[in-house]
């Protein structure tokens, strides 16, 4: 009987201590069970420890802490039609009563009143992977691994996910960034919807898709956009291609890029004559900015195409003159068309050192020694104090006959 009073007495001073502690911690947190935790571990008579418990139950009424309102044990089709007639998106929370990391996402995460505001318009679902009614749904889902969150579509279509435990930060901004991405993928659609052909929404859809690891549906927007080069080619559609191609490039598909590129120069095949100034000022921007692409690409082939095309449009286009002239020179390619890009870029520019020079390499490379000197003489008489041109007429000199030099070093005309 001592050793029972004696319990009584010891827990009723534990309680005065945990009641003081509980009401100075935040609720939610597992206080209670620790209460009763340690008023188990009480010396004394099981007597004494029920008479504990029972005090620790008429002093801390039942408390449930605010939680995020899942739906549990219903099928994914009602789910799905609740999703649509709200237009909401839904959360699948796959979890299991022996997953340590998914009970600790109930007891620090989805108690957090910000987490339960964020959830507020959405229709969460938790699927309890160990009842064989949701075997086929967690195979359709592809979960391997607990807790694995799918945000999906108000279709039911996956569109995001995560796996193991993150902290209440970390699973509000993921869900912030998957409500931004579903609204700009559902507001491509909407566009793509209104108008199929649109180029720049076949762009930015084929990025998205890109993002999200759908390469079969990127691929389908990609021909789509092909097809446009064929049947209505314009510089919209140039548009679209360069888009595409920056979304490639920025995604490791860099031949991919440089291989719609190509299909830009193609697509203006008439004669300058034919177009009024507007039009050929839009597709000489259009092609320029192909060059730069495709010079930042190396692709050496491309890009002389795209000049040449240029030149067509605009012969005295001075960037076109002087780019398919040091693209063939660097690339050994093309060096009569090089050395009349050349020439008439020195012609275009007034005599600009470095174009001369330029004219005097693509005359070097050919074996035309002489007029490399004649040429190269003229760009240090522009720029006497530029050493490198200095040293280039001296090499130029040295490979240079003899019998063509004058007595001076100079070429004989």
């Amino acid at each position: 009987m001592r050793a029972g009073r004696d319990g009584v007495e010891v827990g009723s001073a534990v309680m005065w201590w945990l009641r003081k502690w509980v009401g100075a911690v935040r609720p939610g947190r597992g206080c209670g069970v620790l209460a009763v935790v340690l008023l188990l571990m009480l010396p004394g008579s099981a007597a004494a420890r029920e008479s504990a418990v029972s005090s620790v139950d008429q002093a801390a009424p039942p408390h449930r802490a605010p939680h995020v309102p899942w739906l549990e044990d219903l099928a994914w089709p009602e789910i799905v039609q609740r999703a649509r007639e709200g237009s909401r998106p839904i959360l699948i929370d796959f979890y299991a009563r022996w997953c340590g990391p998914c009970r600790a996402l109930d007891a620090m995460v989805y108690n957090e009143g910000e987490v339960i505001a964020e959830l507020k318009d959405v229709v969460t679902f938790k699927v309890d992977v160990d009842k064989p009614r949701y075997a086929d749904l967690k195979e359709r889902f592809g979960v391997t691994r607990l807790p694995t969150l799918v945000w999906c579509t108000p279709e039911g279509d996956p569109f995001a996910r995560f796996t193991g435990y993150v902290t209440a930060d970390t699973f509000l901004a993921r869900v912030g960034r998957w409500r931004r991405d579903l609204a700009r993928e559902r507001e491509l659609l909407a566009r793509l919807g209104k108008s199929p052909d649109d180029p720049l929404g076949l762009a930015a859809a084929y990025g998205e898709r890109l993002r999200r690891g759908k390469e079969e549906e990127a691929g389908q927007l990609r021909e789509r956009l092909l097809r446009l080069v064929v049947d209505a080619p314009s510089c919209a559609v140039a548009e679209g291609l360069l888009a595409m191609s920056a979304v490639d490039t920025a995604t490791g598909g860099r031949q991919r890029a440089a291989t719609m590129l190509r299909c830009i120069e193609g697509m203006f095949p008439e004669s300058p004559w034919d177009l009024d100034r507007r039009i050929r000022g839009e597709r000489m921007d259009v092609l320029g900015r192909t060059a730069a692409f495709q010079w930042a690409l190396a692709d050496t082939l491309g890009l002389l195409a795209t000049y040449s095309r240029m030149i067509f449009l605009d012969r005295g286009c001075l960037p076109a003159l002087e780019g398919f002239a040091r693209t063939a020179l660097a690339a050994d390619t093309h060096l009569p068309q090089a050395t009349t890009c050349a020439l008439r870029a020195v012609i275009r520019s007034d005599e600009r050192p470095d174009l001369l020079a330029l004219l005097a390499a693509c005359y070097q490379r050919r074996s035309f020694h002489a007029r490399a000197v004649k040429w190269m003489r003229k760009a240090v008489a522009a720029d006497p104090d530029n050493d490198e041109f200095r040293a280039t007429l001296a090499a130029y000199r040295a490979t240079c006959p003899s019998w063509l030099l004058d007595d001076s070093g100079a070429s004989s005309p």
